[in-house]
């Protein structure tokens, strides 16, 4: 709508130019030159005048067809009229609306057929109004405004095309945006939800066989989880609310949290055995995605393996993050588990350059191995 806006208040504004200067010069020409000699039909250039000022308000709406009438008002005016009066200049702008509109073919074409329609008029007026040498000059002219007119469009096109290439990157901007939240809740709030649930659950069903179970140490594992969930979530918001602003967010997931992790799933049960090889400073990107994807792997375990055994091994090598967790539990016949956990976990492994592999265990539960290059690319 603003665009149109601002073409009608360019047409406007170069119709009103344009008819000011086409009728000035006029008017000059009839007090100095008179009308002598009589044209073919003086009546007739006054109309062709008219109208071709006219047109040039709408040459922005309908470009081509004001291109047509300006170029045959043209034609009928000069031998019509004796003035040389400047109704040439309408046709000129026409023709450059033409080509920077786009329209660069039909530009070059009725540039070619006005240079032989305007020569033919001059001849049977015997050059009146221009010599040989001077309508071979505009001819040039011609040529040189429908390349600038085409220089212009290009541009526009080329503006268009950033501009549409800018948006559709601020969409998957936000989309991978959107999706990377997604993991980060999925993982993180998740993890401690179901590790909640599955002490919940627990003391339930420990409490229908013995109404006398002290569920004290239970309690204290769902309120330190609790808190653990509530203090990311908050950090989370936190960094959404400051997004763009340079403000400390404190330290992100590093597989330093291994530890409450593994104790976490401990208080469920599950007996972990975290081994740890080579000791070197990781990128953060590839530090934060093996911590979710061990924690990850770790919630499915409590949640869906019935596991009583998972190790833990990270191996920090010279160039490369190796991560695996394997447990003893059921793997559901091979079939890996619904839900976003697996996707996410390859997503967060390949994403960063590594690989992702999981399933079944030949001699009994399931694994998942990952690993990363310590050379992450920006």
């Amino acid at each position: 709508m603003f665009d149109r806006f601002s073409d009608r208040v360019g047409d406007l504004i170069v119709g009103s130019i344009v008819t000011f200067v086409v009728f000035v010069w006029i008017a000059l020409q009839l007090a100095v030159v008179g009308t002598d000699p009589i044209g073919l039909s003086e009546p007739l250039g006054w109309a062709a005048t008219v109208i071709a000022c006219a047109a040039l308000f709408f040459r922005n709406t309908f470009p081509l067809t004001v291109t047509f009438i300006t170029l045959v008002c043209s034609i009928v005016y000069y031998p019509a009229s004796s003035i040389d009066g400047p109704v040439l200049v309408t046709y000129v702008v026409a023709l450059f609306t033409l080509a920077a509109r786009g329209h660069v073919v039909a530009a070059w074409s009725v540039t070619s057929v006005s240079f032989a329609a305007l020569i033919i008029p001059e001849w049977i007026s015997g050059f009146v109004h221009m010599s040989v040498v001077e309508t071979y000059l505009l001819a040039g002219w011609f040529v040189a405004i429908v390349a600038f007119g085409s220089m212009v469009a290009s541009h526009r096109a080329y503006r268009a095309q950033a501009e549409t290439a800018i948006r559709e990157g601020e969409r998957r901007s936000v989309a991978e945006e959107r999706l990377r939240i997604a993991r980060e809740l999925h993982d993180a709030v998740g993890h401690h939800l179901s590790l909640i649930n599955v002490q919940t659950s627990a003391a339930l069903r420990k409490l229908k066989k013995n109404p006398t179970y002290s569920t004290e140490a239970t309690l204290g594992v769902i309120a330190e989880t609790s808190q653990l969930s509530l203090r990311e979530l908050r950090a989370m918001v936190g960094v959404l609310r400051e997004a763009g602003v340079d403000s400390p967010t404190g330290p992100g997931p590093s597989l330093e949290q291994l530890p409450p992790l593994v104790a976490a799933a401990e208080s469920a049960g599950i007996e972990v055995v975290l081994r740890r090889d080579g000791r070197a400073e990781l990128p953060v990107a590839v530090d934060a995605a093996a911590f979710r994807v061990a924690q990850e792997a770790l919630t499915n375990v409590v949640r869906h393996a019935g596991a009583r055994h998972v190790e833990v091994d990270v191996v920090i090598g010279t160039s490369t993050l190796a991560l695996r967790i394997a447990d003893d539990g059921d793997a559901k016949g091979g079939k890996p588990i619904a839900g976003n956990g697996l996707t996410g976990m390859r997503e967060r492994a390949e994403s960063l350059g590594g690989t992702f592999d999981a399933g079944p265990r030949e001699d009994g539960g399931f694994i998942v191995e990952a690993t990363w290059p310590l050379e992450v690319q920006s």
